[in-house]
């Protein structure tokens, strides 16, 4: 069969504008990956996957990691990580974080209780959802920081 002048395709996927990747990962010896750890419960284990692929694939310089809640701690401690992503508040855990998003999780939670809470470098502040986005600029804020050498691990 002749394949003249054919060239193969790729499909590629149509992105969501607000999950574009306009970050620019410049690695650089002195600067050291952020580390992400995102955990959520072994019934939320989808959810879990969906956020590690797509923090994945936006911030392909980061490390990004899953655990169930079962195995958080243990995570924790080896790991290390500078953001974590979780369905369980940071009040359970050492501090020592650059930042801690908590995602609430419970069916049966009020409203009140359903917003995200986010920790970064010991500030706080409530959110609904919170967006990929928001979630994203917590993370580059996070790297920023220890750029800089200002992050302070409060969370």
């Amino acid at each position: 069969m002749a394949t003249w002048g054919m060239r193969p395709t790729r499909l590629v996927p149509k992105v969501p504008p607000m999950a574009v990747n306009s970050y620019r990962a410049t690695d650089s010896p002195r600067i050291p990956s952020v580390r992400v750890l995102v955990a959520f419960e072994d019934l939320r284990r989808v959810y879990r996957d969906v956020f590690v692929k797509a923090i994945g694939d936006l911030r392909p310089a980061l490390t990004v990691r899953s655990a169930s809640l079962d195995g958080l701690e243990r995570a924790l401690e080896r790991f290390d990580p500078d953001v974590v992503v979780c369905s369980q508040p940071n009040g359970y855990h050492l501090a020592g974080h650059g930042a801690w998003v908590h995602i609430p999780t419970d069916d049966g939670l009020e409203d009140d209780e359903r917003l995200a809470e986010i920790c970064l470098d010991g500030e706080r502040w409530r959110t609904e959802g919170p967006r990929l986005r928001e979630l994203l600029a917590v993370i580059d804020e996070t790297q920023e920081r220890m750029r800089e050498g200002s992050l302070s691990g409060s969370c």
